[in-house]
């Protein structure tokens, strides 16, 4: 594409360039009648075939290469360019609103499609995180688990719950040698969780181990413990009975996990 203008005073038709339009804010002078007129009058671009073509017809149209900047002194300073993004302002805005091609819109339609999936992988694969830190748009992550046939599921970070104390003794409310093991669990986290599953193992005076039990909060809550999360900055009591006359274990080691 070029950039031409019209002499306003003699007709005379210019082929510019863009650094010419800036040296004197569109202010140039005609080599044909030496008037001054702004070309940004009538400014327009055309393909560079129909320079071609206007520098083939003599008779009709005369084109002049380049122009002269103003003689005098009145003439309005260059533009003061802050940074190169002010520069790609300037010369779209020269150059008109052309309408994208197709590979340029191609690449538009591609770059979104793309920016889609991605926002579409991330809600999905941090959908609990996003719950959590922004509860506001959990709502709108459940609708979206609805079309995707998944779930958002409480947290599950280990690191931030502690096995604070817990005791394995003989049961003296039951007969036999039943024992009771309990326990407090804390939740550090500022944010519901996940009851964790508690592994168990239990030792002879060796300290080898004799059987080892996993337990579901459905088998350590107390009945009084309706609980169905661990609530946020809090702790839980557990407890949980066993019959140890066969095993006649002596020692135990107790570990917080999520299966």
């Amino acid at each position: 594409m070029a950039l031409i203008t019209r002499c306003s005073e003699c007709s005379t038709v210019f082929r510019l360039t863009i650094d010419e339009l800036r040296a004197h804010d569109g202010q140039v002078q005609c080599n044909q009648c030496q008037q001054v007129f702004d070309a940004f009058a009538s400014l327009v671009t055309i393909p560079e075939s129909l320079i071609i073509n206007l520098l083939s017809d003599k008779e009709s149209t005369r084109i002049s290469e380049s122009v002269s900047p103003p003689r005098h002194e009145s003439v309005a300073p260059a533009f003061d360019f802050l940074n190169q993004e002010k520069d790609l302002a300037y010369e779209a805005s020269l150059l008109g609103d052309q309408p994208p091609s197709r590979k340029t819109r191609k690449w538009l339609f591609t770059s979104l499609m793309m920016l889609i999936i991605l926002v579409g992988y991330s809600l999905y694969f941090y959908r609990i995180e996003l719950s959590v830190s922004v509860p506001a748009i959990k709502p709108f992550l459940e609708k979206y688990c609805l079309l995707l046939q998944c779930t958002i599921s409480l947290p599950r970070q280990e690191k931030l719950l502690s096995l604070e104390s817990s005791d394995l003794r003989i049961d003296p409310n039951r007969p036999g040698e039943m024992v009771v093991l309990t326990a407090t669990i804390q939740n550090h986290a500022p944010f519901p969780q996940e009851l964790p599953a508690l592994l168990l193992t239990l030792t002879d005076n060796q300290g080898q181990p004799l059987a080892i039990l996993t337990l579901t909060a459905k088998d350590y809550l107390r009945p009084n413990n309706k609980s169905k999360f661990f609530a946020a900055k809090s702790e839980i009591e557990i407890e949980h009975h066993f019959d140890n006359s066969e095993l006649k274990a002596t020692g135990y080691r107790l570990l917080l996990y999520y299966p």
